[in-house]
C-alpha cells in the first residue's frame, strides 16, 4: 500500500513542487548535471562518463541504452520527474551571425531567413533544423542564429523520453555559451577581444569574439608545449584579421599551467566566474531557464 502512495505522491509532488535539471552534453566525453532550486544551482553537481558506443558525432545510436543511463542517474540523484533543461554536444551545433539588410531582426527571423533561401555554410540545410535566434546586444542589425539539424534533435527527444522527467528546454550549446559570457562581453573595451579556451580531456575549444560578436572558433592541441605556440599564432591571426586593439583571454575553467600561458602570451588571462554552477554551459541554462 505504501509502496502505492509513493508511486502516486511522487509525479503528483514533481508537479507541484516542480524540480529543475540542468544538463550539460557539450563535453565529448561527460554528461554534467546540476540541480536548480528557487532559481540558484544546488550543490553538489554531478558528471558521469557517457556511455561508450552510444554517440557519433553527438547523434544518439543506441538510444535505448542512453535513455536508461541518463534515467538512472536522475534517479541516483533524486530527481526522476525533475524538468530538464540541456545544452546538447557541441558538435552539433552551428552559428552564424546575420546581419538584416532593412533593420532591426524581424518578428519571425527563422521564417524570414527561409523566405530568403539563405545559405548559411552549415552541413545541413535551414530546412532540416531547428534553429534559434538572439538578438546581439549592442548590434541592432545583427542576430545570432545557432541550429542543429533536426535528425539530431529529434534522436535526443526519444533519449529523453526513455531517460523520463519532463523535456523543458533543449538548446545548442553555442546559446547556452553566449548567455554565460553575456557580462563578459559587455565589460569588453571597443575593439577588444575576448577569447574564451575551454580544455576537455582531449583538447582546448578557442571561441574569439569581438564587439559582443562571435568571429572565430578553433579546436587547439591540450598539452601546453603545443597548445601555446598554436593559440599564440590564432591570436595574432584574430587580432591582425579583425582589427583589435587588445586580446583579453578567459578560461571556462581551471587548467594546469595557465600561469605559463599568460606569461608567454603576455596577455590578461582569468578564469570564467561561474558563480555556484559546475560549468560555464550550466550557468548558461540556468540564466536562459530564469528567463524563458
Amino acid at each position: 500500500m505504501l509502496a502505492g502512495i509513493q508511486e502516486k505522491w511522487l509525479p503528483l509532488r514533481a508537479e507541484l513542487f516542480p524540480q529543475i535539471v540542468l544538463l550539460d552534453l557539450s563535453h565529448p566525453q561527460l554528461l554534467i548535471g546540476q540541480a536548480l532550486k528557487g532559481g540558484k544551482p544546488v550543490e553538489p553537481l554531478w558528471t558521469a562518463p557517457v556511455p561508450a558506443r552510444t554517440l557519433r558525432d553527438g547523434v544518439p545510436i543506441v538510444r535505448d541504452a542512453l535513455g536508461d543511463f541518463i534515467g538512472d542517474l536522475l534517479l541516483e540523484h533524486s530527481r526522476p520527474y525533475a524538468g530538464l533543461v540541456v545544452a546538447l554536444p557541441r558538435v552539433l551545433g552551428q552559428w552564424r551571425v546575420i546581419e538584416w539588410p532593412r533593420g532591426p531582426e524581424p518578428s519571425d527571423p527563422v521564417a524570414a531567413m527561409r523566405a530568403r533561401g539563405a545559405d548559411l555554410g552549415w552541413s545541413f540545410g535551414l530546412h532540416e533544423a531547428y534553429v534559434d535566434v538572439q538578438p546581439l546586444p549592442g548590434a541592432g542589425s545583427c542576430s545570432l542564429l545557432a541550429g542543429a539539424s533536426r535528425q539530431a534533435v529529434e534522436a535526443w527527444i526519444d533519449v529523453f523520453a526513455i531517460a523520463g522527467g519532463t523535456l523543458r528546454h533543449l538548446f545548442p550549446s553555442q546559446v547556452a555559451l553566449m548567455a554565460a559570457l553575456q557580462p563578459e562581453l559587455e565589460q569588453a573595451q571597443p575593439g577588444e577581444l575576448v577569447a574564451l579556451l575551454q580544455p576537455t580531456t582531449s583538447d582546448c575549444q578557442l571561441v574569439v569574439w569581438r564587439d559582443g560578436i562571435p568571429e572565430y572558433e578553433r579546436i587547439l592541441p591540450l598539452a601546453l608545449d603545443q597548445l601555446v605556440p598554436v593559440l599564440r599564432q590564432t591570436l595574432g591571426f584574430c587580432r591582425s584579421r579583425l582589427g583589435a586593439s587588445g586580446v583579453r583571454l578567459i578560461l571556462a575553467e581551471p587548467l594546469e599551467g595557465s600561469d605559463a600561458i599568460a606569461q608567454q602570451l603576455g596577455v590578461p588571462l582569468a578564469i570564467a566566474d561561474r558563480g555556484d554552477y559546475g560549468s560555464v554551459h550550466l550557468q548558461g541554462l540556468g540564466l536562459l531557464e530564469a528567463v524563458l
